[in-house]
């Protein structure tokens, strides 16, 4: 397959236009029935989108005034910038490959032939609680469904640590309380939501019960929960010194949950943040597993903004492994703890770093950062090139869902399309990587 030499640098201003069924990317909802207006080549309206997708959208997405292509700051010639890029990745001995998750699946697909080609550690996942979400997803499984199946079926919904009606506020109105589904024809009337929190939050005040539960109690919480599951009787002295609730309520949350027709749990990263992180995940999917015994359970999590999913699921398809993968030796291979990118850069083990879209790079320690810091930075991505960017090579991209198309995937694996209302006035991340792994293969080759 040809690759372009260099990507396509300007395109003319779009016409005034309506583009219906886009799809918001601003929080892990991933809504896809927004309605998005534009005028003389900017947003003007967004139809259905909640406060923080009208952020989103109406954020500064121009490009006017920044350069194309940047090195150590200074603007040059994007043929230059990739040329550089292209030697710093070819003679790298130890690179890595970060970012990901604010951007398409089809990128991510071509950042990992440059990682492979290049004999790179690939890892968007920088955060403690992701990889303990999927350790402990990989250890004991997940019963999961789409969140059209939850609307549809699910009676009884279980918040655990999470705040949607803040953090996601349309996952509310379109998936889990309120819509009308095909079993659950009242909506909101037809269901009991059930909120474990450690404070009372907004979504608390909305839900049937409310259970308080310190952080440092969740993991026994869980454990007593599943033994009380499966008929045990615990001491209650015991059980109300290490949950800080009384055996009556724990009992009485079992038994609301097994007499669910359809039970959905939502949850999110936050579990797995911290020490015991990923038994505390561990301890919720063998409970939600061990539900099915009784009822129809699931459980999801809420997704963060972007396409963490989909990053994960290229890496799997390609490599077997959702995260920390490395391809130093010609073939893929995951060591958790030690081939991921937390691990490499807080013990000095990378020399150059491709990073795409950035993604939640303030998830690493401040040792990692620090050697990140150090080394040569290619940054790929909306707005790389702007004053102040630390980039040894930036070049600047179009943003995935305003003026890039491709897919994304929803928290639940579903594939959505984006319908970018604007034209791209700079090129996409992927085309600048098309061009930049044609230039690598000449120096590698």
């Amino acid at each position: 397959m040809s690759m372009p030499q260099e990507p396509s640098l300007a395109t003319s201003t779009p016409p005034d236009r309506t583009v219906a069924d886009a799809t918001c990317t601003a929080c892990g909802c991933l809504c896809d029935d927004l309605i998005v207006k534009t005028e003389g080549g900017r947003i003007i309206e967004a139809v259905n989108a909640c406060e923080i997708g009208r952020r989103w959208y109406f954020a500064d997405h121009a490009h006017e005034g920044l350069p194309a292509a940047t090195i150590e700051g200074r603007p040059v010639e994007p043929t230059v910038a990739l040329d550089r890029a292209a030697e710093i990745l070819g003679q790298a001995r130890a690179p890595i490959v970060l970012g990901l998750t604010r951007t398409t699946t089809e990128t991510v697909a071509t950042a990992l032939a440059i990682a492979d080609r290049i004999g790179a550690v690939v890892d968007p996942d920088t955060s403690d609680g992701d990889r303990a979400r999927l350790l402990a997803t990989q250890r004991v499984g997940r019963v999961s469904a789409t969140l059209g199946e939850v609307k549809n079926r699910a009676d009884v919904v279980l918040f655990w640590g999470v705040d949607p009606v803040v953090t996601h506020p349309r996952h509310w109105e379109r998936y889990s309380v309120e819509p009308h589904g095909r079993f659950v024809p009242d909506g909101r009337a037809g269901r009991t939501i059930v909120v474990v929190n450690a404070s009372r939050t907004a979504t608390a005040e909305r839900a049937d019960q409310f259970v308080p539960v310190a952080p440092e109690a969740q993991l026994a919480v869980l454990t007593t929960l599943r033994a009380l599951l499966r008929g045990a009787s615990p001491d209650p002295g015991r059980v109300e010194r290490t949950t800080g609730l009384d055996l009556k309520t724990l009992r009485g949350l079992i038994d609301r949950l097994k007499a669910a027709k359809y039970g959905a749990w939502f949850y999110d990263a936050r579990l797995g943040s911290g020490s015991g992180g990923a038994a505390r995940i561990e301890a919720a999917l063998a409970l939600v597993r061990d539900l099915n015994s009784f009822t129809r359970f699931v459980i999801l999590g809420l997704g963060g903004p972007g396409n963490p999913a989909g990053a994960e699921a290229a890496l799997t398809w390609q490599t077997g492994s959702p995260s920390s993968v490395s391809l130093t030796r010609g073939s893929p291979r995951t060591m958790p703890g030690v081939t991921s990118a937390e691990a490499l850069l807080a013990g000095g083990r990378a020399d150059a770093a491709l990073i795409v879209a950035e993604g939640e790079l303030q998830e690493l320690s401040e040792a990692a950062r620090a050697h990140l810091e150090r080394i040569p930075r290619i940054v790929i991505g909306p707005k790389a090139t702007a004053p102040g960017s630390a980039a040894t090579v930036g070049l600047d991209a179009a943003t995935y869902g305003i003026d890039a198309g491709g897919t994304v995937m929803r928290s639940d694996g579903v594939v959505l399309p984006l319908r970018p209302p604007l034209n791209p006035s700079t090129p996409t991340d992927r085309e600048w990587l098309q061009a930049l792994e044609t230039r690598i293969h000449s120096h590698v080759s």
